[in-house]
């Protein structure tokens, strides 16, 4: 038997133990996090619906700025669902990628579309546990439109990915798949990046995803990372204020009700911003029509809530039958049988003044009672 013996010029050995050294670094922990809290009473959300599209591919298992970018990605959508206040919006949750320990599919959509929950999205974060596989943003773009297909007003898609095209994330299949999405939606839809890493052509890709969108932007992780810097993010992509709310005072004295006119329109009762709850004022008359109603027993009536044009559709929409709720609950506390009251909620679809001005905004926060014989 012979034996081999190996000699290691001093150069290749201070290679190889710089190579080691470099390959030792311990992956360093992100900097601790302090969300901001947003007032439900101040903001309501400027988005129906919102899909998260994570890049769970082996190059997010590189290191970026002493972390990996997985876990940079992982801990953005943390910290995004920790500012994001729950406002009635639908959510969702897609990844691309993956271990084969977390799916074997080459996209998931692991939550959603459903109605917004922080902690529903935090637990189906966690499944998605660590990167590997290709890159196919494209397919998931593609399943995206399937994940929004039926979906109302307006949707932001937030896309988190270092962009390197290796292993099929080549320019011109993800940005046709990215242009049809935005085909299907039109104008409704808006893409929002967010670029991890330095590949010198990953964030232009991010970028002309943007682009595509025409109404969003993109942006690099190492601005979101703060609790100012995610705070920001929230309120530009989701989050739109209230205008300051204006009581309109009235005087007036309710008339006897003697006939069943086309609608009651209840001006006494005009609703205070984001609010359900009958103003005293509007008692008198609620009282008069509960009055009516009793005595002319062959009527029915349907109760129809109605709000002003701030926030989403979908909120709005869930809102004014609320405030239709009240006003039956009220006439069914003064002896009206409740099969005599049918409800229903229009939202913002039907203005009785301009949704410009204040004024116009708190006459269309109303309740009308329409008498059907």
């Amino acid at each position: 038997m012979k034996f081999f013996s190996i000699k290691f010029s001093p150069v290749l050995l201070g290679a190889l133990f710089l190579f080691g050294c470099y390959a030792q670094q311990p992956v360093q922990p992100i900097s601790n996090f302090t969300p901001t809290v947003f007032d439900s009473d101040r903001y309501s959300s400027s988005v129906d619906n919102f899909l998260i599209i994570l890049d769970a591919s082996s190059s997010m298992d590189d290191i970026y700025e002493k972390h990996q970018k997985f876990t940079i990605a992982t801990e953005l959508i943390n910290r995004m669902n920790q500012t994001l206040p729950e406002l009635g919006q639908n959510g969702g949750l897609r990844s691309f990628g993956h271990s084969p320990a977390v799916s074997d599919k080459a996209t998931v959509l692991f939550y959603g579309m459903a109605p917004y929950s922080t902690n529903a999205l935090k637990e189906k974060l966690d499944m998605i546990s660590s990167p590997g596989g290709t890159s196919p943003m494209h397919k998931a773009l593609t399943e995206a439109g399937q994940d929004l297909n039926g979906a109302s007003g307006k949707t932001a898609v937030v896309i988190i990915s270092d962009g390197q095209k290796e292993n099929s994330m080549a320019s011109p299949v993800t940005l046709a798949a990215a242009q049809a999405l935005k085909d299907q939606l039109g104008s409704e839809l808006c893409f929002y990046t967010i670029f991890i890493g330095d590949d010198a052509n990953g964030g232009p890709l991010m970028e002309e995803i943007s682009q595509i969108g025409t109404c969003g932007f993109a942006t690099n992780a190492d601005k979101l990372l703060t609790g100012d810097g995610m705070a920001q993010f929230v309120k530009d992509v989701f989050l739109v204020e209230k205008p300051a709310s204006k009581e309109i005072v009235m005087e007036k004295v309710a008339p006897p009700v003697t006939n069943a006119p086309e609608a009651w329109v209840i001006d006494e009762a005009y609703f205070d911003f984001n609010k359900t709850v009958i103003k005293p004022k509007a008692f008198d008359f609620l009282d008069k029509i509960a009055e009516f109603i009793i005595a002319n027993p062959e009527i029915f009536v349907t109760v129809q809530g109605h709000t002003d044009s701030v926030g989403t559709k979908t909120y709005n929409d869930a809102l004014s039958l609320k405030r239709a709720n009240a006003v039956k609950t009220y006439l069914t506390n003064k002896g009206i049988d409740g099969n005599r009251l049918s409800c229903e909620g229009f939202g913002f679809s039907k203005p009785a003044a301009s949704n410009k001005t204040t004024d116009g905004r708190s006459l269309n926060r109303r309740v009308e009672i329409h008498p059907v014989n």
